[in-house]
């Protein structure tokens, strides 16, 4: 299996209303080679200040941070796009916000794999988040805040460095370590970043409006869990926010490969 390390955190982020048009945006300088390491390890990412640094990987894998999907909702393309190797550098504005920078990746991607795509619907086993009580109540880890209403959110603001995981900014969200926190936002923004660890996509019923911090600890399923680890994911969602994922089948956007070419290299 390959598989895609971005770094020892993950932010989820998604590209904000007003954002500009995506043909204006690119990448300053822009550079894909050919890998021909042999490993299956990818590794790099989108990095602060408008820049990406991806080594040894796919145009999957590229797809996956440029359109913020799993590769479970990425369909068609050639064969060669789930395994050829790739080296991607690109240095864009140094004030680019993360959404910023995908929509350069997305413009480098059309531009050198002659990448196009469409968003279908199919029907998939999803998961409906619900609150877990009659009463409503919130679990102990999630609690509404007014602190970041009407600020801009880390979207709107250009990066300064690394998500900071013990405190993150107005609209973040970072991971690491299987701890799992958030700060000043919705619970859809929450049901979306849960998508990631629930192994099938999450949305959000709950029916509540309004700015939340959270923070969520988990244990990964083992065959002598120790008593005092923390619950494993479905269940510290109940407990710790108050939420419950019911699997229900539902209708997911899908990003279909309509074409794509090998690239153009530097070398």
């Amino acid at each position: 299996m390959h598989r895609l390390i971005i770094g020892v955190m993950l932010v989820a982020h998604f590209v904000a209303a007003g954002q500009p048009a995506e043909s204006s945006l690119k990448f300053e300088v822009a550079s894909i080679k050919r890998n021909r390491s042999g490993s299956d390890m990818a590794e790099g990412g989108s990095q602060p200040g408008g820049r990406v640094n991806a080594r040894n990987v796919t145009l999957v894998n590229l797809m996956i941070m440029a359109y913020a999907m799993g590769p479970d909702r990425i369909e068609g393309g050639p064969s060669w796009a789930s395994s050829d190797r790739f080296d991607v550098a690109g240095v864009g504005n140094r004030n680019a916000s993360v959404a910023e920078t995908r929509l350069m990746m997305r413009n480098l991607l059309a531009d050198r794999f002659k990448l196009k795509t469409r968003i279908e619907a199919r029907e998939r086993p999803v998961f409906d988040m619900v609150m877990a009580r009659d009463d409503r109540r919130l679990g102990p880890q999630l609690k509404s805040t007014s602190e970041c209403a009407g600020q801009p959110t880390s979207e709107s603001l250009p990066p300064s460095g690394p998500p900071n995981l013990s405190n993150p900014a107005c609209g973040t969200i970072a991971f690491g370590g299987n701890v799992f926190r958030g700060h000043g936002v919705t619970l859809a923004r929450i049901a979306g970043s849960l998508s990631n660890f629930a192994g099938r996509p999450v949305k959000d019923q709950t029916g509540l409006d309004g700015l939340y911090d959270f923070e969520l600890k988990w244990s990964r399923p083992s065959e002598n869990p120790n008593p005092n680890d923390p619950p494993e994911f479905v269940t510290a969602v109940r407990e710790q926010l108050g939420l419950k994922l019911e699997a229900v089948r539902g209708a997911v956007d899908v990003l279909v490969i309509v074409s794509a070419e090998q690239p153009s290299l530097d070398e």
